[in-house]
């Protein structure tokens, strides 16, 4: 399972090598090769999404983030008090976390035990974002979590 969600990743970012090592399908004596899966159009938002989660044992959080686009998303698991069964509460995104130029994006985490967000990074470009949970202000007043990013690191 773990080899075929590499070869999924790799794949979408780009990396034949990687994807090709993950899921290849050696010719049998005589056979042509076996043809690649055809890919289907999605539309642009559409997945595939990879997930993280930070390193902090405290932070009860997945991220995610779209592959092609860049969005990061964020949900963790809560109870409420009183309730017997919990709920998975996404946060809302910051413009800052939409999806932005297209790329190959993927996510990762440091190991700094400490750190409660992940590292949005484009393979083609270098550029990293760091994105988190930050509470925000909210039109009306008030303040509401919401999941925020650092603008591209410049290379």
């Amino acid at each position: 399972m773990q080899n075929w969600h590499v070869a999924m990743v790799a794949a979408a970012l780009g990396l034949g090598a990687l994807a090709g090592g993950a899921v290849a399908q050696e010719a049998k004596p005589g056979e042509a090769p076996a043809a690649p899966p055809a890919q289907a159009e999605a539309a642009p938002g559409d997945g595939p999404y990879v997930f993280a989660s930070p390193p902090a044992a405290q932070a009860n959080r997945l991220y995610s983030v779209n592959v092609r686009t860049g969005q990061v998303n964020a949900c963790q698991f809560e109870r409420p008090e009183g309730s017997l069964v919990g709920v998975t509460r996404c946060f809302r995104r910051d413009a800052s976390a939409e999806g932005g130029t297209p790329g190959r994006y993927d996510i990762l985490s440091t190991r700094y035990s400490g750190e409660t967000g992940i590292f949005r990074v484009d393979a083609g470009t270098g550029q990293m974002s760091v994105c988190y949970v930050r509470d925000m202000p909210k039109e009306g007043g008030g303040v509401e979590p919401a999941v925020v990013c650092t603008p591209p690191s410049s290379q």
